[in-house]
């Protein structure tokens, strides 16, 4: 059976690794020692896309936790000026009022209100008022 090793020293070859008189543990260490390099430089990238992408949840989830904290409180103060001004039991009454016959003339109320309050004719607020009953 014919060897598929050509006949003959390995001399010739680029490293120690094939030479029987020569101690191999330097060349050895650094082929190792650069795999672990390449290796390194291979895995920070995903790592470091990772930890920037987790940084950038975390301050978003911070924010919206700042926001609803601050909606919270505004929400809790006006349901305090609300209860101490005791203007929950207006706001129930005219949700009754909203809810009961006397709606149309309420809102035509409101309607003439508000046309009064921009300086403008009574009769042009009926018009509004009626205008939103009907259409």
């Amino acid at each position: 059976m014919d060897s598929p090793v050509r006949p003959g020293a390995n001399s010739f070859d680029l490293g120690p690794a094939s030479k029987a008189g020569v101690n191999t543990q330097p060349f050895n260490n650094q082929r190792l020692a650069e795999q672990n390099q390449l290796q390194n430089v291979g895995s920070a990238a995903p790592q470091a896309a990772a930890d920037a992408m987790g940084k950038m949840r975390n301050q978003s989830a911070q924010i919206a936790d700042a926001q609803n904290k601050a909606q919270s409180f505004a929400n809790e103060r006006v349901s305090e000026a609300l209860f101490a001004n005791e203007s929950g039991a207006a706001i129930m009454k005219i949700d009754s009022v909203l809810q009961s016959p006397e709606r149309a003339g309420f809102l035509h109320k409101v309607a003439l209100g508000k046309a009064i309050g921009a300086g403008m004719s009574p009769d042009l607020g009926s018009e509004v008022a009626a205008r939103r009953q009907y259409g």
